[in-house]
């Protein structure tokens, strides 16, 4: 017969062909999007600020749609594309005002870390994988998304905000924008904060989980404990 809900839930999510061309396609896409922001940010060139604003835009909606359609090429569905939907949100500020394009070559510099999450599976962990997943993890994920997010606070409102925030962080905008810029579409600066929410669930299951830092340990403790208990039960 069909298994039981408990058992279902139990059944871990492995890998599939499905999710190894899933994996595959972003790791082209991701490629280009992640050293594209930083060509991008490095000339300055607007045209490649604007390009990777399309192009981002059109990669996540079709993603979107690709994990509608077959959910199981990722772990967790329903969480990515809560993140996708947040995303198109951000993106759509920059899509209507391209003098913001900048910005999304700041927020596509997490894409060099995303590419190492997919290497890493694909190269079974290998510590030349790992180490710098794990730096670049904590400097794009946990540094510089907060630092974006203070920052597009500012954008959302720079008349009234400025005041509240430092002077070198007022007169980057300024630099980047102009005294006359557009602000940040409000709903672009909310989107953003929650991707940046996200990053701080992903960031606690990451270390929790990870060997390295008492992950697999934990693991076997609660493998052992739930052995423990069983075996007391049997011997009622």
């Amino acid at each position: 017969g069909a298994p039981s809900s408990k058992a279902a839930a139990e059944v871990k999510w492995q890998p599939s062909a499905a999710s190894e061309l899933h994996d595959s396609c972003n790791l082209f896409v991701l490629s280009l999007l992640g050293f594209g922001s930083v060509y991008a940010l490095l000339t300055n060139h607007q045209a490649s600020h604007r390009l990777l604003t399309t192009v981002g835009f059109m990669y996540v909606l079709l993603d979107s749609a690709w994990l509608l359609a077959v959910p199981t090429v990722v772990k967790s569905p329903g969480v990515v594309i809560a993140h996708h939907a947040a995303t198109l949100l951000v993106l759509l500020d920059p899509l209507l005002s391209p003098s913001h394009s900048v910005y999304t070559s700041a927020c596509l510099l997490v894409e060099i870390n995303t590419l190492l999450l997919l290497l890493r599976r694909k190269m079974s962990y290998s510590v030349l994988v790992e180490v710098p997943f794990i730096i670049s993890w904590v400097l794009l994920r946990n540094v510089w998304y907060p630092l974006l997010m203070f920052f597009f606070i500012l954008c959302s409102a720079p008349g009234t905000l400025g005041p509240l925030f430092p002077r070198a962080m007022v007169e980057a905008r300024r630099r980047i924008e102009g005294p006359e810029a557009v602000p940040m579409r409000f709903v672009s600066m909310v989107s953003w904060t929650a991707v940046c929410v996200l990053q701080l669930k992903w960031t606690g299951q990451l270390f929790a989980q990870h060997p390295w830092f008492g992950g697999r340990n934990k693991a076997r403790d609660r493998e052992r404990r739930t052995e423990g208990a069983r075996g007391k039960a049997k011997a009622f």
